[in-house]
């Protein structure tokens, strides 16, 4: 996997796999939660050079999900090559607004929204997003008109 920018848009590369698919062949919709995270920990990790062991385990803070929708546009199947793409949509005091999108050859195939909110673990209180996290994120604020 690789995340790269591109219009302050990060995207991975992602190959359907066996273990991805369900009985009639296509990709089981859950799975596709799984690659999502995936994707914003790789996006956290290479898009904003913060690592999920960095932020999680060292500075004790997290971003879980707090709202997540999605519209499936059309199956995937076995050894599909997805691109999967994230820009920031809103950039709030303790949370972000993610647009997601998973394409293969030019073809939707996923698109939606996703919440995530900084919280401090030991509190579990929603917490300010750091300066430094905060102006990393806004390079990957989506253009007008713009979204993954």
């Amino acid at each position: 996997m690789n995340g790269n920018i591109l219009m302050a848009i990060f995207r991975n590369e992602v190959q359907v796999r066996f273990a991805h698919v369900d009985a009639a062949g296509i990709m089981f919709y859950p799975r596709y939660f799984g690659l999502i995270n995936d994707l914003v920990e790789d996006w956290f990790a290479s898009g904003l050079n913060k690592s999920f062991r960095q932020l999680h385990l060292k500075e004790k803070r997290a971003v879980p999900t707090a709202h997540i929708e999605v519209d499936f546009h059309a199956p995937s199947k076995l050894e599909d090559e997805l691109i999967f793409e994230l820009s920031v949509a809103r950039l709030g005091t303790t949370s972000c607004t993610l647009n997601i999108r998973a394409r293969c050859e030019g073809e939707d195939r996923l698109s939606g929204k996703l919440i995530l909110v900084h919280m401090d673990m030991e509190s579990g209180k929603s917490m300010p997003w750091c300066t430094p996290l905060r102006k990393a994120m806004q390079d990957w604020m989506a253009k007008p008109g713009e979204g993954a």
